[in-house]
């Protein structure tokens, strides 16, 4: 087996993509991250399909995040060592956010495409590297909007264009938005329901985590901090803030935000999968927590499943993804080649490439052994289920 996708930890290379897989290699793989999935090349059909190629999506990905994950890597060590956070170089950070920002927007990817957090010691940094590059791609994709909010919500007569459609401080908000969760650390590892004064902790980190930067950090920045648990429907934290009140950076991070935690199944054992994630964000049951307008477009980035993922079909023979669907990603493109006993059709039997969208006759059951029958269900949800008012998990503060 060839790994289809570079492993990486703490925004490093830890398995290069295309490395021929050892039974060692996988036995380690086993061992330290047994719930851990991975993209592995499938050579009895490499040769006769044929597949979209991603890499660049990812390379850039991995660029993007790589760079954030290895910052924040830094940064939490200096708290470890007890450094002031306040003494943080801040024109460093704004150069190393804007080279980012200034390659994103010359390698522009068409998919946004994310490596799986490895275990809970690296999750904060690798959580705000995601949401750092989910943002950006959000923002570089909605930039006409950016500017008519920041627009419509400045006290000033007219903001200078180019000022308007900055992502320089959704970048720096972005990144440092579990800033403050860096002393309750230690909870990632306690798998048990939060105490009170935990939870009341946990429920404070936007504004602590503002309060332990530098004065001269982006004040916009510590907006988007502060305000990264709002809700569009005001039913956020941690002073529950209406969308017509939520700066347009903090609606973007929030969508980021949750998804990257809600799909982070190595760090919390509720997590989901992205397809549900996904679904339940645009049409199922918390919807109303996210700009509608941006929501619409982040679904359009996200593509839930991979290039070469199997999905079991009603009829129990087995389609392979082999292009991704950017106007709906839960509908992709596939080709028929396993037959209902999971064997290979032989190269004159395969059928396809098939949309998923166009053909409503062939209708996706199971996603390994997840029923994704929801991606069918296009009904709105009238409305969210109640929110408990103290919540018991980290997960249940994260997401929705």
């Amino acid at each position: 087996m060839k790994l289809f996708d570079a492993l990486m930890l703490r925004g490093r290379v830890l398995l290069h993509a295309g490395r021929e897989l050892t039974q060692d290699d996988v036995d380690l793989l086993r061992t330290k991250y047994a719930r851990l999935s991975v993209r592995v090349g499938e050579p009895i059909l490499d040769d006769v399909l044929e597949f979209e190629d991603d890499s660049h999506d990812r390379e850039v990905a991995n660029h993007a995040t790589g760079t954030i994950v290895r910052a924040m890597t830094h940064v939490r060590e200096r708290f470890a060592a007890r450094a002031s956070l306040r003494e943080l170089n801040v024109g460093a950070l704004h150069a190393s956010v804007g080279q980012v920002v200034e390659y994103i927007k010359g390698n522009r990817p068409t998919a946004a495409l994310l490596n799986s957090c490895l275990d809970t010691q690296s999750y904060l940094a690798e959580h705000p590297g995601n949401v750092f590059y989910l943002s950006m791609l959000l923002g570089s994709a909605v930039r006409e909007y950016v500017a008519t909010e920041r627009d419509r919500q400045t006290i000033a007569k007219a903001l200078r264009p180019d000022f308007a459609i900055s992502l320089t401080p959704l970048g720096l908000g972005a990144m440092f938005i579990d800033i403050g969760m860096l002393p309750l650390e230690a909870l990632y590892q306690a798998d048990r329901p939060l105490t009170g004064a935990e939870w009341r902790a946990v429920f404070d980190h936007p504004n602590a985590g503002a309060d332990m930067l530098p004065d001269e950090f982006s004040p916009l920045g510590k907006m988007i901090i502060k305000t990264h648990h709002e809700n569009f429907d005001g039913t956020g934290y941690p002073d529950g803030l209406p969308g017509n009140k939520l700066h347009i950076f903090t609606r973007i991070v929030r969508i980021a935000d949750a998804y990257d935690a809600a799909t982070a199944r190595h760090v919390y054992p509720s997590a989901k999968s992205p397809a549900q994630v996904l679904w339940e964000m645009t049409v199922g049951p918390y919807r109303q927590y996210y700009d509608p307008v941006l929501m619409k477009v982040f679904a359009r980035l996200i593509q839930p499943f991979p290039i070469g993922a199997k999905l079991t079909l009603t009829d129990g023979r087995q389609a392979v993804v082999v292009r991704y669907n950017r106007q709906n990603p839960f509908l992709p493109v596939v080709v028929i080649a396993f037959d209902r006993d999971g064997n290979r059709l032989p190269n004159d039997k395969l059928q396809g490439p098939y949309s998923l969208e166009q053909r409503r006759d062939l209708r996706a059951r199971l996603f390994g052994e997840e029923d994704i029958s929801f991606i069918y269900r296009n009904t709105l949800v009238d409305s969210p289920p109640p929110r408990p008012a103290i919540m018991t998990t980290l997960f249940e503060a994260a997401f929705p």
